[in-house]
């Protein structure tokens, strides 16, 4: 009997609400990434606030509640369930599952170290990848396994990274991490608004050596996204997504509480910060691991909500943008670093000056709005998005159709 042929997941076999979950983590992946800039690559001390610093501060705060870590720990639990699928699905056809992936996650991580290196500093792509080589060692842990080192890595990689920074750095001194940090930040800020490249790729490249992965940072960063994965893989194995008519009941119940839940906690860092107020003696941590429980409580809170929207197919229309970005999520992402390039450093319009949260929210919306329209355009006449079509080619070696035949246009992207 012949080897079954490998071949990307087919339109018909897509899962519709992840698509439209995956565009909505992508327009808070998009807010935070240009809100997000002036707290970890560049100083805040040059912003120019247009809308005043009081509504600045305040909109900070509500942007941090509501999405600083959030889409990504979304993102991370999508990725962690798509890579449980795609294995369950080859295996199914005979093909030869952890050769493939592996080709696949190989081609992402070059594709993730480009684009940190020479494009954006903040890439995910490249940690999703290594990552994810790990995450095909879990192929067939115990289920139970998957949730608690999941729930274990997502809350605990921080306090093992401090505890690991503490360690190393002497009595009654500043972390070295924390003084080339702060010393790049304040260095970056002339070099982005700059117009020589060659700077600003040996800027990029510091971000992500001595300032990332030569510190405690980057593996507490890496080892949060596992965790992530790991209950993204979780979720897969209990089959809610698959079916997730059959679950809509389930799904109504779980959602207030997730939300709430997730409100609460994400929202104790800033009210503390709103309130000035300082940690209880002895219980410094708790604000901490209640954020970092929030980030992924208040994710799944907005999943579940997604989902019980689009069991009316009302809303089920109205998030069908949403969904559009979200089946091309790679291109869009890829395409929202040239946008940071061309209007918010010195190589373009040179608007980082005026990103504060009010302008950082402003742009997002704009930005992706256009992506949702081109989205919906493009996928009006292709299978696939730019970058989705060349991955998928690359990973199984032959050229995947890209153009949809004739009344394949509109059809519906659920299994």
């Amino acid at each position: 009997m012949r080897p079954a042929t490998a071949t990307p997941t087919a339109v018909s076999e897509r899962i519709g609400e992840l698509d439209i979950i995956r565009g909505f983590a992508l327009f808070g992946v998009l807010w935070i990434n240009i809100f997000g800039q002036t707290e970890y690559i560049i100083s805040a001390d040059g912003l120019v606030h247009l809308w005043g610093e009081t509504a600045d501060r305040w909109l900070g705060l509500v942007s941090n509640w509501l999405m600083a870590g959030k889409a990504q720990a979304l993102f991370s639990m999508l990725f962690g369930f798509g890579f449980a699928m795609m294995s369950d699905r080859l295996d199914a056809r005979g093909a030869a599952a952890g050769r493939i992936y592996l080709r696949r996650v190989l081609i992402l991580l070059g594709l993730g170290v480009a684009h940190m290196l020479l494009l954006w500093g903040g890439d995910i792509l490249h940690a999703y990848a290594l990552m994810g080589l790990v995450l095909m060692l879990t192929r067939r842990w115990p289920t139970r396994l998957l949730l608690a080192l999941g729930l274990v890595l997502s809350v605990g990689a921080t306090f093992a990274g401090e505890a690991w920074l503490a360690a190393i750095t002497p009595e009654g001194q500043e972390p070295v991490v924390h003084v080339l940090t702060e010393a790049g930040m304040a260095r970056r800020w002339d070099v982005f608004l700059g117009q020589d490249y060659g700077a600003y790729v040996r800027e990029l490249i510091a971000l992500a050596g001595p300032e990332f992965y030569a510190s405690p940072l980057g593996y507490v960063f890496l080892g949060t996204i596992l965790g992530r994965f790991l209950v993204g893989s979780w979720i897969y194995r209990q089959g809610w997504m698959q079916e997730t008519a059959r679950h809509a009941a389930g799904f109504r119940r779980a959602l207030p509480v997730l939300l709430g839940a997730g409100l609460v906690l994400a929202g104790t860092g800033p009210a503390m910060e709103a309130l000035q107020l300082e940690p209880v003696a002895g219980a410094e941590a708790l604000p901490a691991a209640a954020e970092l429980l929030g980030q992924l409580v208040l994710a799944l809170g907005y999943g579940c909500g997604l989902v019980v929207l689009c069991q009316s197919d009302m809303w089920r229309r109205r998030l069908a943008g949403l969904g559009a970005a979200g089946q091309m999520a790679l291109s869009n992402y890829l395409v929202q670093s040239v946008v940071f390039m061309l209007v918010l450093n010195g190589f373009g319009l040179g608007w980082l000056r005026y990103a504060d949260a009010v302008a950082s929210l402003g742009l997002a919306i704009v930005v992706f709005a256009v992506q949702v329209l081109f989205s919906r355009w493009w996928l009006a006449r292709f299978r696939f998005g730019p970058a989705e079509w060349l991955w998928r080619w690359a990973t199984y070696g032959h050229r995947p159709p890209l153009r949809r035949t004739t009344g394949m246009a509109g059809a519906p992207d659920r299994a």
